[in-house]
């Protein structure tokens, strides 16, 4: 065998050797980036159980609608800042809204997010729209990102009109309701 037959054997092998090494990094990239997505997905769902928060969810599910009748509640959403001793409420759209800049961004997959809170981004958003809108007469972007999360999950409740158990798997319930 020629030089030159070893010489092409050598380049080729160190291409394959490359190739192989390349191929792996990536895999392991893609590995390390769904570990650090599960990270910041699990970070934001135990935030949402601290007990403060769920305090706060409760204000804005049982409370927030009677408050937002008094006009002078309503006009101290337009103050710039926002009081929040009075205003708690924006700390809950705070939450919402760094979720949606996070999703939004790639740190954390959307599918995986909605599958899992669809229904809380919506809520939250119907809940919290009013002292937004008030908010945006003085700040017109405030809570972008939030109303962004909340578009998103409308679109995926209307590309799951009947939830989003897998097909052809046994239900534990028998079929839905509306089947």
């Amino acid at each position: 065998m020629t030089l030159e037959f070893w010489s092409t054997f050598a380049s080729v092998a160190t291409f394959l050797v490359i190739a192989v090494t390349a191929i792996a990094a990536l895999v392991q990239l893609r590995h390390i980036r769904r570990a650090n997505q599960l990270a910041g997905l699990q970070s934001i769902f135990v935030m949402l159980q601290d007990p403060g928060v769920r305090e706060l969810v409760n204000y804005v599910r049982h409370d927030l609608a009677e408050r937002m009748t008094d006009p002078s509640f309503r006009e101290g959403l337009r103050a710039i800042p926002v009081d929040r001793r009075r205003h708690p409420e924006y700390f809950l759209c705070d939450i919402y809204n760094h979720i949606g800049s996070f999703v939004r961004s790639g740190l954390i997959d959307e599918s995986v997010y909605l599958q899992t809170d669809w229904y809380n981004v919506s809520l939250y958003w119907e809940l919290l729209r009013d002292a937004i809108e008030e908010g945006r007469h003085t700040r017109p972007f405030t809570f972008e990102n939030f109303e962004w999360l909340a578009a998103r999950a409308q679109r995926w409740i209307e590309e799951h009109p009947r939830g989003d158990y897998p097909a052809g798997e046994a239900r534990m319930m028998g079929a839905a309701a509306s089947d």
